[in-house]
C-alpha cells in the first residue's frame, strides 16, 4: 500500500480536513481521516453562535464529538473560530435593545474564550483567533473591515483576543486567518496589519491563508510569493479551508449552464493547483499545515456557495470517496522531497 498523504509530509506539514459530525458518521469519510490526516478543523461548531448560542448556555454537542474522535484517534485539532464578523449570536452585540459597551463587548470575549479554550485545550493545536477581519473593498480607510466588532471596538478588540488567547493556552499557535490575501490590496492591508501586531508585541504565531480557489487560480509564483512574504515577517504559515473549485466566481450563474461533470481540462488545471500547494508544503519549512475545507466531492459546502445546487468537484477525494490521481502525486513528490 503506498504512503498516506500524513505519512509522506511527517511532522513536518500537518494534513487536515474541515469536518462535521455528519461526515464522523460516514464510515468512508473516517477511513480516509485515519489513513490520510492527522489534523481536523470543525467546519462550524466551534463558531461563536453555533457554540455559544445564549448568553448563559452553550452548545457543546457537536464539538464535544469532534474532539471526542480527535482524541480517540491521535488527531491534532485546529480551534475555528474567536472573532469573526459571521454567525455570531444576536445577544452577544446588544444591551437589551442597545448596542453592548466596549466594556461588555470584552468581557463576554474574555468569558468565552476561557470556557472554550478550557473545555478544548488538550486537543486544539492552533486556533484561528481572528477570521476575516480585513475588507479593502467595503471597509474604513485602513481596510478593516466593519463588523460588529470592530464598531463597537476598533481594532483594539483584535490585539485583546489574541492577548487572551496567549494568557488562556500559552503553547497553542495563534492564527490570522483570511481570504483573497495572497495577492493584489488585501494582501498588502493584511501585512500592514500583521505588522502593527507583531510590533505592538501581540502575540501573533502564524497566518492562515484561505484556500478557496479555482482551477486557474492562483498560479504557484503567486503563492509562493504570499509565503514569502508572510514568512518575512517572522510567521509560519496555515493553508486554510482549501478546495479548488472548478467554476470561476462569475460564471455559470444559471442552472442551464451548469457543468453535469467536471470537465477534464479543468479536472487537470484543478490537479496542477493541488500539486502546487503541496509542493510548497515541501519547499517551505514555515508551511505547517495544509487544510481542505471538506473530505470528499459527495459533501462540500461549494454545492451552495456562490450559486445554489450547482455541484462542484473541488476536494481531493471523489463522490465515492475514492482518491483522485493527485492524491498519488502529491504523495509521490513530497517523498523525493523528504
Amino acid at each position: 500500500m503506498n504512503k498516506s498523504l500524513k505519512d509522506a509530509f511527517g511532522n513536518s506539514c500537518k494534513i487536515g480536513a474541515a469536518v462535521n459530525r455528519y461526515l464522523l458518521e460516514q464510515k468512508e469519510a473516517v477511513d480516509i481521516i485515519r489513513r490520510h490526516f492527522n489534523s481536523i478543523t470543525p467546519e462550524n461548531s466551534m463558531k461563536f453562535g453555533p457554540i455559544h448560542p445564549k448568553e448563559d448556555q452553550f452548545n457543546w454537542e457537536e464539538s464535544d464529538f469532534i474532539a471526542d474522535f480527535a482524541r480517540e484517534n491521535n488527531i491534532e485539532m485546529r480551534g475555528h473560530v474567536m472573532v469573526w464578523h459571521n454567525q455570531n449570536p444576536p445577544w452577544l452585540f446588544l444591551e437589551g435593545n442597545e448596542s453592548a459597551s466596549k466594556s461588555i463587548l470584552f468581557k463576554r470575549l474574555e468569558d468565552h474564550i476561557a470556557s472554550v479554550t478550557k473545555r478544548y485545550g488538550d486537543i486544539v493545536a492552533s486556533w484561528d483567533v481572528l477570521n476575516e477581519a480585513i475588507d479593502v473593498d467595503n471597509g474604513d480607510e485602513n481596510g478593516f473591515r466593519l463588523s460588529d466588532w470592530y464598531k463597537i471596538c476598533g481594532k483594539e478588540v483584535y490585539e485583546f483576543a489574541f492577548k487572551r488567547m496567549r494568557e488562556a493556552c500559552p503553547k497553542v499557535k495563534l492564527v490570522y486567518n483570511d481570504y483573497n490575501n495572497e495577492s493584489g490590496p488585501k494582501m498588502d492591508a493584511s501585512i500592514r496589519f500583521l505588522s502593527g501586531l507583531l510590533d505592538a508585541g501581540i502575540p501573533v504565531d502564524r497566518v492562515g491563508i484561505q484556500g478557496h480557489w479555482y482551477y486557474n487560480f492562483p498560479d504557484e509564483k503567486t503563492l509562493r510569493n504570499a509565503i514569502e512574504r508572510y514568512s518575512s515577517l517572522g510567521l509560519e504559515i496555515e493553508l486554510t479551508e482549501v478546495d479548488i473549485s472548478v467554476y470561476q466566481w462569475s460564471e455559470a450563474r444559471e442552472k442551464a449552464q451548469f457543468f453535469s461533470t467536471a470537465p477534464e481540462d479543468r479536472k487537470e488545471q484543478q490537479s496542477q493547483r493541488y500539486r502546487e500547494i503541496f509542493a510548497a508544503a515541501c519547499e517551505y519549512p514555515c508551511v505547517k499545515n495544509i487544510t481542505t475545507w471538506g473530505i470528499a466531492d459527495n459533501y462540500t459546502w461549494l454545492d451552495n456557495f456562490p450559486v445554489k445546487e450547482r455541484k462542484n468537484w473541488p476536494l481531493l477525494f471523489d463522490e465515492q470517496y475514492r482518491e483522485k490521481p493527485v492524491v498519488a502525486d502529491i504523495i509521490s513528490a513530497a517523498e523525493k522531497n523528504s
